[in-house]
């Protein structure tokens, strides 16, 4: 039996296995970051900024513009005097 495998009730478990997942689950979060961001916070646009984050989000350039996106604070608009 290899060290970096562990045999639980009679079944091999690879622990490569284990943490190839939860690299690519973590990985997966941060790539969607902007959007969940965009979505928790109410952003105007957030269905662009998940457009381009699922579209160019494997830039960083793209990602970038995506997280400034969800992250900016939107422009206050004076009320009205009456």
């Amino acid at each position: 039996m290899r060290s970096d495998t562990v045999e639980i009730m009679g079944v091999r478990q690879n622990m490569d296995s284990l943490l190839t997942v939860l690299v690519v689950v973590a990985l997966g979060v941060i790539y969607l970051l902007p959007s969940y961001l965009a979505f928790a916070r109410g952003a105007k646009d957030r269905w662009l900024i998940l457009v381009i984050n699922v579209a160019f989000g494997a830039s960083l350039i793209g990602w970038g513009v995506a997280l400034y996106m969800a992250t900016r604070t939107p422009k206050r608009t004076k009320p009205l005097a009456l």
